[in-house]
């Protein structure tokens, strides 16, 4: 990501003047007042950014929970077919625990 330009000026004679109690240029009588420059900040996205808020907003559309996944889970659950494999799962919760 890149940024260019500036939105701010800063007169750097007004501030550098008040640090000494002595008048700005500016405030010199007849002095005309120095011209603003405007400009404008530019940001620009590389395209790794773009792609990455791409999928950001595709994994947004999707749903949290997969309801077809828990109506089978419960399914399951009901008729006796849901079974646990203890070695599998006390596997998994060692290689959890250790992650920690």
């Amino acid at each position: 990501m890149r940024i260019e330009g500036s939105a701010y000026v800063v007169d750097i004679s007004r501030s550098q003047a008040l640090k000494k109690n002595e008048p700005a240029p500016q405030q010199v009588q007849g002095a005309r007042p120095a011209a603003r420059v405007l400009s404008f900040d530019r940001v620009e996205l590389s395209p790794q950014v773009r792609e990455m808020q791409k999928l950001k907003g595709e994994l947004e559309s999707l749903p949290e929970v997969r309801l077809d996944r828990v109506a089978l889970a419960k399914q399951q659950l009901q008729n006796g077919g849901y079974r646990v494999e203890p070695t599998l799962l006390a596997q998994k919760m060692m290689d959890a625990y250790k992650t920690r």
